[in-house]
């Protein structure tokens, strides 16, 4: 059964109001856990890291195992946002705003484990590319540099892909807040001001479409590059295990596979608990689980060409490794031998429709599958350090109650922002189910572009005003007033409108030339702070010359993702004309939830007629502006 557009709007933002008891009991119970973990972090700082597990030759061990765990939970957002946005893939509409905060909270949450394990916190300025009087630069070819570049470009494209794309529901949520609690409440208030006086015009969805998509095309090969970055922390070290090119898409796939488990996760029980059942319904879990066949498929292999590469190397110390991992000691044999389980066996019951379809057994494998993935991670990291090439070196790791402590407030903390978002923001992307919504319609028939293109009406004084029921009277009405010869023509709707466009001649947003030149700006930067510093601090390591171009490339690209993105969105907000808190004053709260509005600009002496003109299509309501 269809659902009509207002009946979207209260089922998606229904849980927006003031939650009940339970739930203010249970983030309470979070705030307290990441209390009690920062509290266990204080203690580390003033005891030193002796308090943690790791010792020599470990020196890595649950902080960093959580923070590549962290970093890979974070795909799944990009995965379903960007990449599956690009190739227009339907189901990724009601699982998109959730996996994109997913996203935004999973890189906060990592960021915090490098801190952490560094002992020493306040000297992590140390990282930052920043001048100082010492003249002390970062060295740009360490793959810990990169990561500190990559992370911090992931984040800051992720939270600006996930705010651009709440600006609609932001308008939804806040026109409704108007109805029901005032134009004066904080909460209206919170909404306006966030929503940067976004009125669903034409000239916005169409700069905001064409901003969006390039936001996706940046963000679809850095999801890809960020965790290759991190692998390479690990394989540009010499370490039997770790010494391997399999290491980047192994590790990306494992990425986008624990992701997509913390998806399932997460929208399960927000399905049941936030009353979503209508919006997000059985075919889109079904469908993150058979990509998760995939991921699942990928993994595999790389589990079974591990070995494989160890044996066909000839390596000693490869060979050695390999075996020992899997049948030298009890501890280090049973993670590895459970990781085929957790991570292979158990969800390829999604083969199965039954099981793909039953939301109890897609929670239960889910949970499996970030276990599985973390101990992977924990494999990795510790398995190489406590058995490298010397066994007088050969070690053992435990973690202590401090780690267990911080790695559970870890969880906490990003459990009480997803929990503080499903209740402040849409959980699922309203502006996006209605479009599907009108796809699902008869075909129109197609509109040829107009040649020339109508002038913005945002400093229009005078005019008419009208509201339609649905789409084809809207552009009907447009239709009728560019043949009337008015050229001051707003259309405003609940989502784009492709044909309005089209009849009002608007051809592609400038916010593309933007885009480019802050890309190439970042290209620019990238490169010319790595050679800078280089050259300045003039560093020859092993008789190499002091620049290396081919590892400046991830500096260079990163910067590129970041400035192209950073300048889009300044784009998007000059040629969309966003900023002031409030709409238009011909603006109707309806438009933002199941009614098309049209704003004909014009002299005091042609209003009546322009009146006319839009009167001849049965608008429902028609308003002369003064």
């Amino acid at each position: 059964m269809a659902i009509s557009y207002s009946e979207m709007n209260d089922i998606v933002l229904e849980p927006l109001r003031v939650p009940r008891r339970l739930y203010f009991v249970v983030v309470s119970g979070l705030a307290a856990l990441v209390c009690w973990a920062a509290f266990c972090w204080l203690y580390q700082i003033e005891r030193g890291l002796g308090v943690a597990g790791i010792n020599h030759p470990a020196g890595w061990g649950v902080y960093i195992t959580s923070f590549v765990f962290w970093v890979g939970i974070a795909h799944s957002g990009t995965l379903i946002s960007a990449i599956l946005y690009l190739v227009r893939s339907r189901w990724r509409t009601a699982v998109s705003r959730s996996a994109e905060a997913m996203t935004v909270f999973a890189v906060m949450t990592a960021g915090l484990f490098p801190l952490i394990h560094l002992g020493r916190v306040w000297v992590v300025f140390f990282l930052l590319p920043y001048p100082s009087e010492r003249q002390l630069w970062p060295n740009f070819v360490s793959p810990l540099v990169w990561d500190v570049v990559a992370v911090s470009t992931y984040f800051t494209v992720s939270a600006i892909f996930w705010y651009v794309g709440l600006w609609p529901d932001l308008a939804s949520a806040r026109d409704r807040s108007v109805r029901l609690l005032g134009a004066d409440h904080p909460r209206t208030k919170f909404y306006r001001y966030l929503a940067l006086g976004w009125s669903g015009s034409g000239n916005e969805w169409r700069h905001h479409g064409r901003g969006f998509l390039f936001f996706a095309a940046l963000a679809t090969p850095l999801v890809v590059s960020v965790h290759s970055v991190v692998s390479w922390d690990f394989a540009m070290g010499l370490l039997p295990g770790w010494h391997t090119t399999i290491f980047a898409p192994y590790f990306v796939a494992g990425a986008i596979h624990s992701g997509l488990a913390m998806v399932l996760t997460l929208m399960v029980p927000m399905r049941r608990l936030l009353k979503l059942e209508r919006v997000l319904s059985i075919d889109q879990f079904e469908s993150v689980a058979q990509t998760m066949i995939v991921t699942t498929l990928i993994v595999g292999y790389a589990y079974l060409i591990e070995p494989f590469i160890a044996w066909y190397s000839g390596d000693i110390f490869e060979q050695q490794f390999a075996w020992w991992r899997a049948t030298g000691s009890w501890t280090w044999g049973l993670i590895y031998w459970s990781l085929f389980l957790f991570n292979v066996l158990i969800p390829l019951s999604f083969l199965f429709r039954k099981v793909r379809r039953n939301l109890v057994v897609l929670f239960i494998v889910s949970i499996l599958v970030n276990v599985g993935m973390w101990l992977e991670r924990l494999l990795i990291i510790t398995g190489s350090l406590s058995h490298d090439f010397l066994p007088h070196n050969w070690g053992h790791y435990f973690p202590t109650w401090v780690e267990f402590s911080i790695l559970t407030g870890s969880f906490a903390w990003f459990l009480f922002w997803f929990f503080a978002f499903s209740r402040l923001f849409p959980t699922i992307a309203l502006s996006d189910l209605k479009a599907d919504a009108e796809r699902d319609e008869p075909p129109r028939p197609k509109i040829k572009r107009a040649r020339t293109c109508i002038q913005s009406v945002r400093k229009a004084t005078s005019g008419v005003a009208a509201v339609f029921r649905s789409a084809d009277a809207l552009m009907e009405a447009v239709r009728n007033a560019r043949e009337a010869g008015y050229e001051r023509i707003e259309t405003y709707s609940p989502h784009r409108l492709i044909g309005a466009e089209q009849l009002l001649g608007r051809g592609s947003s400038p916010v593309r030339y933007w885009c480019l030149i802050g890309a190439v700006s970042g290209l620019t930067a990238g490169f010319g702070l790595a050679i800078y510093a280089a050259v300045l601090n003039n560093l020859i390591v092993g008789a190499k010359p002091p620049v290396a171009l081919i590892p400046y490339c991830v500096i260079g690209f990163e910067g590129t993702v970041l400035l192209g993105t950073i300048a889009n969105l300044l784009g998007l907000l000059f040629h969309a004309r966003l900023g002031p808190p409030k709409p238009p004053r011909w603006y109707d709260e309806r438009f933002s939830v199941d009614r098309f509005g049209l704003f004909v600009g014009c002299t005091p002496e042609r209003v009546a007629s322009a009146k006319e003109v839009i009167a001849s299509t049965a608008p429902e309501e028609v308003h002369v502006v003064e």
